[in-house]
């Protein structure tokens, strides 16, 4: 009954708001938050969000596939904070009300209201509906892996002996932030240095527990069991797990990440993220990677050129020094399909697959007799 009336909600919401299930986000601010302040499966709206840390202090070291990190140095924070790359990301993503207000059995979800309301009131009902929905696809910002902590406050060998365990001090002071909070250890033979990442994350989750965070790695995360779960076309749970258990900069967080976007690749499982937050983040990963061609001919066979369009754009923002980005700004005057058409002689990486679906996309077009779509 609630899964129903939830259903109905939804598409009464995406039939009168905007006429379409499926509309290409319009907003003019970059929507990003930071993994731990997002519940994602909480079934509550109220979801508090701050902007991700995409510039900070500390020189951040790519943790990409091993054949492509020498080749990007650089913090891809930098990129996906650009304006122009959230705006694009954001247009992609979609925002399809059925998928967003989609029934799930959360702890404390309760069950659908219904109410007596006129006009004027089911239009600010629709509004704030919407406006909710954008808040929900808000993105986990995308950061490469923090560099170790390595650090020696001093030397004591007096003190080598009194103990036989390490000693884990802790700053606990009221607002302190968690990732600026003192934390030491003392080694049993008296060296004093900070915590390490793993014990600054088991520390703080005991003095300062956070909700749908667990001490140690969920069995979830480990290798085989991921596999099974990916294979089981669980992504979109991984993905929200990932942001619960995680810090957005955690090797581990980037680990699971980059590899439930490679099986969605494999697998041209595109539409299993779309209109949800992890779509931005994961057709990034694709494009810092240069890996957009079974992304990009999926928006082709759906005869979406303004999609298609959209990430070539994203890629020679990314990689503006791509051979097709010099080519296309070069060509004041080209159309979509010569601007796709570049990328795919001159970047893409599987050339033939690109440049076939160009051609199916215009026999489609064609044989309709669509000629919008082509300009």
């Amino acid at each position: 009954m609630a899964a129903s009336m939830k259903c109905a909600w939804a598409r009464c919401l995406s039939t009168i708001l905007l006429n379409s299930t499926k509309h290409r986000c319009q907003i003019s601010q970059p929507l990003y938050a930071s993994c731990s302040n997002i519940t994602g499966d909480s079934g509550n709206d109220e979801i508090i969000f701050r902007k991700g840390e995409g510039g900070t202090d500390q020189t951040r070291q790519e943790a990409g596939p091993a054949d492509d990190t020498k080749k990007h140095r650089r913090d891809p924070g930098k990129a996906f904070t650009d304006v122009r790359v959230q705006k694009i990301l954001l247009r992609l993503t979609g925002l399809d009300l059925d998928k967003v207000y989609e029934y799930r059995a959360a702890k404390g979800a309760g069950v659908a209201k219904v109410a007596l309301m006129s006009d004027q009131q089911l239009k600010k009902v629709y509004e704030s509906a919407s406006y909710k929905a954008l808040r929900k696809l808000q993105m986990p910002p995308v950061l490469g892996a923090r560099e170790p902590i390595d650090e020696v406050l001093s030397e004591d060998p007096e003190l080598e002996g009194l103990n036989t365990s390490k000693l884990v001090f802790i700053d606990i002071s009221q607002r302190v932030p968690l990732k600026k909070r003192t934390i030491v250890v003392r080694e049993p033979n008296g060296t004093l240095r900070k915590a390490s990442w793993e014990e600054r994350d088991v520390t703080l989750q005991k003095y300062f527990p956070q909700s749908g965070r667990k001490i140690g790695l969920p069995r979830m995360f480990q290798q085989d069991n991921l596999e099974c779960m990916l294979d089981d076309g669980k992504h979109e749970y991984i993905l929200n797990r990932a942001c619960s258990q995680f810090e957005i900069d955690d090797p581990e967080y980037i680990r699971v990440t980059q590899r439930t976007y490679e099986h969605i690749d494999g697998n041209g499982k595109f539409e299993d993220l779309r209109s949800t937050r992890h779509f931005g983040p994961m057709i990034f990963y694709f494009t810092y990677y240069k890996k957009i061609d079974k992304l990009l001919v999926a928006f082709l066979e759906e005869e979406s050129l303004e999609d298609s369009l959209d990430l070539v754009k994203l890629y020679h923002i990314v990689h503006p020094s791509c051979k097709s980005a010099e080519k296309v700004a070069s060509m004041p005057d080209a159309t979509p399909l010569e601007i796709i058409r570049a990328f795919a002689e001159m970047d893409a990486t599987q050339k033939s697959l690109v440049q076939q679906a160009i051609q199916t996309y215009e026999k489609e077009c064609d044989s309709t007799g669509s000629t919008q779509l082509r300009r």
